[in-house]
């Protein structure tokens, strides 16, 4: 990988693992991290008062070491990491023009998903069962039109990648470094993304998931997103950090809605009634873009789906004559007429009886 002059001072300023308000001030100081080490004298006050006296002489150090950089981009290689920084052409515009842009993402996957259209899906680690396949199934809905963002926390998070996954089409932002994997039980699922899509982190690959590390990881998830959706979230949830910085940044909400006492969907309401567009079906979220599905040739189909879609082409269908003839399992077959309703090609007729919709 071949970096310009200021891609390089960028990563170099990014690698003293200052907190974001620090490291960005810095980057200001000259208005750009060459100009800020070729005139490191005359900051050198400035960045003493930022950034403290020990880092200043770790930069120094650094500028006095000519190899410094190469080290740090060679280590980087190893560990397969691709640095996209704020002035890199990779870098995705969306996340350019918030408030407080990463100065670096770090990347492991295939960088390309970051110049696409995306949208976020986040929900709770407390994620009903059921609400856990309805996310993964929206998720794989909506990676026809969108990549998928989202972390990679249990319950909401990882039924999103898994719906998302099944398109190669997702990207998963961490709250810590490359040497970390929290929670540990997902390390498979990273895994699978840095293999089918992407994992960006904005931390150094030392950096351990610190608490508030999460809630600067949700701004990052918002800033790439087009829109949010929320599928679960308690009163206090970080679903709902992720919900305000999207919002705050222009961004459309969708939120799933809950019954009364249902401790996961609490935060959804909420939402809800302050700004979330309340969403039932993937329609809410394709007409609040203007995407229009009404010819069944711009919508993606598993295979599954259009074999069933076929069946039903035919004729009114019972679920037992369509797991017979589409070679489904019978619990197989409700999931697959589930998406076709989302997609507008499938209509319930009562009595587990199901029709094509056009």
């Amino acid at each position: 990988m071949t970096y310009t002059k200021e891609e390089r001072a960028v990563i170099c300023l990014d690698s003293f693992g200052l907190e974001y308000s620090r490291k960005a001030k810095l980057y200001k100081l000259a208005a750009s991290a060459q100009a800020l080490f070729e005139n490191f004298r005359k900051y050198r006050p400035a960045v003493a008062e930022t950034a403290g006296e020990e880092t200043v002489e770790a930069m120094e150090r650094s500028l006095s070491d000519q190899e410094y950089t190469d080290r740090l981009l060679h280590m980087y290689s190893e560990k397969r990491i691709e640095c996209v920084t704020f002035v890199s052409e990779k870098y995705p515009e969306e996340l350019r023009q918030i408030s407080d842009p990463p100065l670096v993402l770090y990347c492991r996957g295939n960088t390309d998903l970051l110049s696409e259209r995306k949208f976020a899906i986040v929900g709770s680690r407390r994620t009903l069962p059921q609400v856990m396949k309805r996310t993964e199934e929206f998720a794989e809905g909506l990676s026809s039109e969108f990549v998928i963002v989202t972390g990679l926390a249990d319950g909401g998070d990882s039924a999103a990648l898994g719906g998302a996954l099944n398109r190669g089409r997702a990207i998963s932002v961490l709250a810590y470094g490359f040497d970390h994997v929290y929670p540990g039980c997902n390390r498979a699922l990273l895994e699978r993304v840095e293999g089918k899509g992407l994992a960006v982190s904005e931390y150094l690959p030392q950096q351990k998931p610190l608490p508030y590390h999460f809630p600067m990881r949700n701004r990052i998830i918002a800033g790439l997103s087009e829109g949010v959706l929320v599928v679960s979230g308690g009163e206090k949830s970080g679903t709902r950090i992720t919900a305000a910085k999207a919002y705050e940044y222009g961004r459309d909400v969708f939120a799933f809605p809950y019954s009364i006492g249902v401790p996961s969907g609490v935060g959804c309401n909420a939402l809800i009634k302050e700004y979330a567009k309340l969403t039932e079906n993937l329609v809410d979220i394709y007409a609040a873009f203007g995407i229009n599905l009404t010819e069944t040739e711009k919508i993606s189909l598993s295979a599954a789906e259009q074999a069933v879609y076929e069946i039903l082409r035919e004729g009114e269908a019972h679920i037992t004559e369509i797991a017979q003839k589409s070679g489904l399992r019978l619990h197989e077959v409700p999931i697959v007429l589930t998406m076709l309703e989302m997609k507008k090609l499938a209509v319930s007729c009562g009595g587990n009886r199901w029709a094509a919709a056009r």
